[in-house]
């Protein structure tokens, strides 16, 4: 079944930046990869998508620092909360994601699987019974996301 975008609200924990997107709340994701987990200092980082072209700073913006060559990390130069990854590449607006975590409601950000599993921490245990996606079928699925996220869609 199809995610429905809902327009949602979020910020930093110290209220100096804020936004709103239309974001995929069931279609979230734990990321395994290794840059999310030295980003965020965890095992995993739990992120929604947004429908692409609909994320809106409503107040201040992010710092932004490249991550790697495909994107670039938006968090609070005050406080330092992660709000945000997003593509070097403007055509790629569709891949943007924002943290569970930043969502005022954040209960309504709900994980569909687990990506990049090849790099999950071993005594990291994953049982809940959603996928687990390693990197090679990441990049498979990008078309499939792409035409979920656009904004004629």
């Amino acid at each position: 079944m199809r995610d429905t975008p809902k327009k949602v609200t979020g910020g930093c924990l110290c209220g100096k930046v804020r936004y709103e997107a239309q974001v995929f709340l069931k279609s979230g994701y734990y990321c395994h990869c290794r840059m999310c987990q030295k980003s965020s200092g965890q095992p995993a980082e739990i992120t929604v998508p947004i429908k692409a072209g609909t994320l809106i700073f409503t107040k201040s913006k992010p710092k932004y620092y490249v991550s790697s060559k495909h994107g670039k990390r938006g968090f609070c130069e005050d406080c330092g909360s992660r709000l945000v990854w997003q593509a070097l590449d403007p055509e790629n607006d569709w891949l943007t994601n924002v943290t569970v975590g930043s969502l005022d409601n954040s209960g309504e950000g709900r994980p569909s699987n687990h990506i990049f599993v090849d790099t999950q921490l071993p005594w990291y245990e994953i049982d809940e019974g959603l996928p687990k996606i390693r990197e090679a079928e990441v990049e498979a699925m990008l078309d499939v996301w792409k035409q979920e996220r656009m904004p004629d869609n």
